[in-house]
């Protein structure tokens, strides 16, 4: 945190109601599903940019790790699949590029990669990330307000 200095004080960035919860839990899905190094500075740079809740959004940041990272990855490349309409990725199209990748290694950066399955995935991987944080920021909205209404029904109740 140090690294974006004074800007992390801004009292907005610690703010607590219902739409800055809301946007920060959208920030902090769409950027926590994609299995991005250091996606937590991504995160503050976008807090930063929109000035919603810090804290929430990094602790979103922990939704790809390594017991979620299977399914994110096997829904991006089934999402992705579905974008360009190809059948999914099977046993002999995963060894193919291991193998091309392994001839680049070994022959020292000369050669060729099939970048179609990063294609396929990158695209599935935004897709997904995009619908799961659409899907937070509503369900967040929708019991934030539901909350509020049970309170105000209690306190109506009391009187």
């Amino acid at each position: 945190m140090k690294i974006f200095g004074q800007r992390t004080l801004n009292p907005l960035l610690w703010y607590v109601n219902r739409k800055s919860i809301s946007k920060a839990v959208f920030i902090g899905t769409f950027w926590g599903m994609l299995p991005l190094p250091f996606h937590s500075i991504l995160i503050v740079l976008t807090v930063l940019l929109f000035e919603v809740n810090l804290p929430v959004s990094l602790c979103l940041a922990w939704l790809t790790n390594p017991f979620t990272l299977v399914p994110i990855l096997y829904l991006g490349f089934w999402l992705g699949s579905k974008i360009f309409q190809v059948n999914m990725i099977d046993k002999d199209m995963i060894l193919g590029v291991l193998h091309q990748i392994s001839h680049v290694i070994t022959h020292f950066g000369h050669g060729h990669i099939d970048l179609s399955l990063a294609k396929i995935l990158l695209s599935g991987l935004l897709l997904e990330a995009f619908i799961f944080a659409i899907a937070l920021f509503v369900i967040t909205r929708l019991l934030w307000r539901w909350n509020i209404i049970l309170h105000h029904k209690r306190r109506r109740d009391l009187q």
